[in-house]
């Protein structure tokens, strides 16, 4: 999956649970911390987005992304979320030779 649809998703996903719309704001917001003055996120909306994110990708983000503070911006998502499918497809690889 290329960055781009991985963007839109993203996209529907903040308008559809957060009733935000970043199509026009996406490149100025990319790197804004979600619990910061301009995204203005509540730690609450950390866990739906990370559920919606694991439901719309099929992927499972794992705890040392959240540890690490990575899970706090588009930007960083857009890694995880590539991580994870890379991941993902690692492990589908892996069955197939086997």
């Amino acid at each position: 999956m290329n960055i781009e649809v991985i963007n839109e998703k993203l996209l529907k996903i903040f308008e559809s649970r957060f009733d935000m719309d970043l199509s026009e704001s996406w490149e100025e917001v990319q790197d804004e911390h979600f619990l910061g003055s301009k995204m203005r996120m509540a730690p609450r909306d950390l866990l739906y987005l990370h559920s919606d994110i694991e439901k719309e990708f099929n992927i499972k983000i794992s705890q040392e992304h959240i540890i690490s503070g990575k899970f706090n911006s588009l930007n960083n998502i857009i890694n995880i979320i590539s991580y994870g499918l890379k991941e993902k497809e690692s492990e589908v690889e892996g069955k197939k030779v086997s």
